[in-house]
């Protein structure tokens, strides 16, 4: 064996060393990444009465975070941030039976919850 393909092997060795190493590393830190932003979704959506609402029509929280799409979280929040019936909302989130789907109509997200709560 000569000189240039010793150093080659070296150094393609270094190199999956290296990535053998750094590559379950960069795994954690998106999972951990992952994990806080999840959080932060929980947090925010405990501030909203889109929580009380999922609780309303029987959805799990931390289920609805897990399998739905952050970018669909994201818009439930903004709709319910947004939303102008908030005092009809606390009204009907008060009230000890489930109402149905036509008495949620003025939410803006009760089509898409009501799909989640008719799927699981």
């Amino acid at each position: 064996m000569d000189i240039a393909s010793f150093l080659l092997s070296v150094a393609l060795a270094a190199l999956l060393l290296y990535l053998l190493v750094r590559l379950p590393l960069a795994i954690l830190g998106n999972l951990r990444a992952g994990h806080r932003f999840r959080q932060g979704l929980a947090s925010t959506l405990g501030k909203l009465r889109l929580s009380r609402m999922l609780r309303y029509l029987g959805i799990d929280e931390a289920a609805y975070l897990h399998n739905q799409q952050a970018l669909d979280i994201r818009q439930h929040m903004a709709r319910c941030d947004a939303c102008d019936a908030k005092e009809r909302c606390d009204q009907v989130l008060a009230e000890e039976p489930p109402a149905d789907k036509e008495s949620l109509g003025f939410c803006a997200n009760i089509d898409e919850l009501d799909n989640l709560r008719q799927s699981r």
